[in-house]
């Protein structure tokens, strides 16, 4: 069986920059995308479409 060399997706959380809430999760790879990923996603808290930027689960 071949050995894993790394593990390059990762999940992530998605974060709304109006009310700091982790609404979203998803995946990334890493080695496709080396920047922050931001989103236009809908918070339902502010209820409204608001920019949600990466953060990590904890």
């Amino acid at each position: 069986m071949a050995k894993a060399k790394g593990k390059t997706v990762e999940l992530i959380s998605l974060q709304c920059s109006e009310c700091k809430r982790r609404n979203y999760t998803t995946k990334k790879n890493r080695k496709n995308t080396q920047g922050k990923l931001e989103f236009m996603k809908y918070c339902r808290f502010d209820r409204k479409h608001t920019l949600h930027k990466e953060g990590k689960i904890k």
